[in-house]
């Protein structure tokens, strides 16, 4: 007997078993719902995604069939979740097993909106330090001995040390 042959053979089982039900799941979910174009049966072919067995349509049953349980609404998909598009509370989709759906449009708008607000962040750090620049200062020869003893103690600090580093 080996155990991790076994192991194998019932997490297979198991995957298999979690399909079936996946798909029986998605038949009786669909079962009361019919094609919104051709009236045709529905069956599941993704995660929040459904088509149409006789004209081919692909939606998304949760947007095309719930309302919201608060006021009626539409769902609208938001990055992973459904949103009532009139009231804004949070929708649980009947239409999912065991996944969870993805709108890429929404994705793509809000990064977009996020590289525009980084842009423009940008530009108005940059346009701050523009206008906190100070005018070039005028550099004038400084005469070392101006400052009484200073040239002294200068060349106090270098004595004593090898003079090629000294010059």
């Amino acid at each position: 007997m080996n155990i991790i042959s076994l192991a194998f053979d019932m997490a297979k089982a198991v995957e298999s078993f979690v399909e079936k039900a996946k798909k029986f799941f998605y038949s009786v979910m669909l079962l009361g719902f019919r094609c919104p174009k051709c009236n045709g049966l529905l069956a599941m072919v993704a995660e929040g995604r459904c088509r149409c067995t006789s004209c081919g349509a692909e939606f998304d049953p949760t947007a095309t069939f719930q309302k919201c349980s608060d006021c009626g609404g539409t769902p609208i998909l938001r990055v992973r979740r459904y949103q009532c598009s009139t009231c804004h509370s949070d929708i649980q989709s009947k239409f999912l097993f065991d996944g969870s759906v993805f709108n890429i449009d929404y994705f793509r708008q809000k990064v977009a909106e996020s590289r525009q607000r980084k842009k423009e962040q940008k530009e108005r750090v940059q346009q701050m330090l523009a206008e906190c620049r100070s005018d070039t200062l005028p550099l004038q020869a400084v005469d070392l001995d101006s400052v009484v003893g200073l040239v002294d103690a200068l060349n106090g600090l270098t004595k004593g040390l090898d003079p090629t580093f000294c010059s």
